[in-house]
């Protein structure tokens, strides 16, 4: 058996290590894209994207992890299925549950890494991510424009501008927007000057030689009304759009730290909602032991179909990937009706996906 669960191994890390690097790759460059349009439009140092990018990995390391590893064991066993190695080893009276064993101790392995990953990792990485954004802005909000492009870094604004001199902008075009993204104000003006504000925590727009334009709601524009015109039109935002409260938002929330408020939660008064802090932290439990529930249903699926296209294995472990997380998200899109109990519907893909799986395991071991 030693010989066979080194084969095992060998054949499931290899290929498991390169799925999830590939995977990762690919997620990865998708931030790295937005990333170089950051460079590009913005006067940000190559260091701060850099950054930006290495705090993203965790989030999408819990994603390819256990993606990989499923992609690995349907390669991997219906390769060894379709060359008729199982049942070599089953002839000689090994059952499936031995020659398994290794690729389960492997999918708890990472199920643990996952755990800590989501529990730990994520929400500081993006409590993290969150401050940069920041600090970028309150030590230099400036890197944010970039000019002969619309700037869409300021919440609520849209601003455009031909060229900028240190702190003042040259042809300016700004677009108020409401809640709803709708366009309620436009504002032209010959000049405009960015200043900082630290002690109000705010940003300070000033128009010289302004002019404003009122957009009415429903978007008719034979109804545009003509608004102010000044020598200086000042417009503040306030620093507090840029930087969410990331204390007191549950994805920034480590999971001892989700623990304590539904303790704390045993005391507050009526009406609290407590069902999102319930909802998230079962949710991250029940995903971090997505790799086991993965290598559930896709040994004994690989057993069935019996095919040793690398192209099969990928393409229906990225089937399984999708439905399983579509479920999950309708559990935590129901956070906010306690009535549906999203907590415990959180857990829904892990139930359908092992039963299946032991299921059909039970189905293969008696042929």
């Amino acid at each position: 058996m030693t010989l066979i669960h080194n084969y095992i191994y060998r054949e499931i890390i290899l290929l498991t290590g390169a799925i999830i690097g590939v995977l990762t790759f690919l997620l990865v460059a998708v931030n790295l894209f937005r990333v170089i349009q950051l460079i590009m439009y913005t006067d940000l140092p190559m260091w701060v994207t850099a950054k930006f990018i290495l705090l993203a990995m965790p989030l999408t390391l819990t994603l390819t992890i256990p993606a990989g590893l499923l992609a690995a064991v349907l390669i991997v066993f219906g390769r060894m299925s379709s060359d008729r190695e199982l049942l070599a080893l089953k002839a000689s009276g090994i059952g499936l549950a031995p020659i398994v064993a290794p690729v389960v101790l492997m999918a708890m392995g990472l199920s643990f890494i996952d755990y800590w990953l989501v529990a730990y990792v994520v929400p500081e990485s993006q409590k993290e991510y969150v401050n940069m954004k920041h600090e970028i802005v309150t030590n230099n909000p400036l890197a944010l424009f970039n000019a002969e492009v619309v700037v869409d870094k300021i919440p609520g604004w849209r601003i455009y501008f031909a060229n900028k001199t240190g702190s003042q902008l040259n042809d300016v075009i700004m677009w108020r927007l409401n809640d709803s993204g709708t366009l309620t104000t436009s504002l032209r003006a010959d000049q405009a000057r960015i200043d900082l504000d630290l002690e109000h925590q705010q940003l300070v727009m000033t128009l010289l030689g302004g002019r404003q334009e009122q957009y009415p709601s429903n978007g008719d524009a034979m109804k545009v009304q003509p608004g102010g015109r000044g020598q200086q039109l000042v417009e503040t935002v306030s620093l507090n759009s840029f930087y969410e409260k990331a204390q007191r938002r549950i994805p920034f929330m480590t999971l001892p730290e989700i623990e304590d408020v539904i303790f704390q939660m045993q005391s507050a008064p009526p009406g609290f909602q407590a069902s999102p802090y319930l909802t998230e932290l079962q949710a991250r439990i029940s995903f971090s032991i997505a790799a086991f529930t993965f290598i559930v249903i896709g040994i004994p699926l690989a057993i069935q179909t019996q095919r040793r296209e690398t192209s099969w294995g990928v393409v229906l472990a990225l089937v399984i990937v999708g439905l399983y997380y579509f479920l999950g998200a309708i559990g935590r899109g129901l956070k906010d009706f306690a009535g549906f109990y999203p907590e415990l519907i959180i857990w829904t893909p892990n139930f359908l996906f092992q039963a299946i799986g032991f299921w059909l395991f039970y189905r293969a071991n008696r042929r």
